[in-house]
């Protein structure tokens, strides 16, 4: 047994807390939940920035880089995961949003 695996005295051993694991839509690196920004298409077909991550709706996720989000949108990534079409305007909205928080990023 690893030392975090012992048993405690009168009771069953501790586990790793587990946490949620995704993968980029773009670039398809695995990481923590909280690494990534969630994309989501709601049952009414919007499409939008979710970053409670708690809208109901098909989420996709992208990393923090502003080449993750150019790939997602440009080359239909994006549209792929959400299962559906993302309008000109939806991707031009989410590319400059991008822009704007990741402009010092790859």
């Amino acid at each position: 047994m690893a030392t975090g695996d012992q048993p405690r005295a009168g009771g069953p051993a501790l586990r790793p807390r587990h946490a949620p694991e995704r993968s980029c839509v773009a670039c398809h690196r695995k990481g923590p939940k909280s690494d990534f920004v969630r994309v989501v298409r709601t049952p009414e077909g919007a499409v939008a920035i979710d970053p409670p991550r708690s809208v109901p709706g098909r989420g996709a996720y992208v990393c923090r880089q502003l080449s993750c989000w150019q790939a997602a949108i440009e080359k239909g990534r994006l549209a792929h995961s959400l299962k559906g079409p993302v309008t000109p305007q939806v991707r031009a909205s989410l590319l400059e949003q991008a822009r704007e928080r990741y402009k010092t990023q790859g």
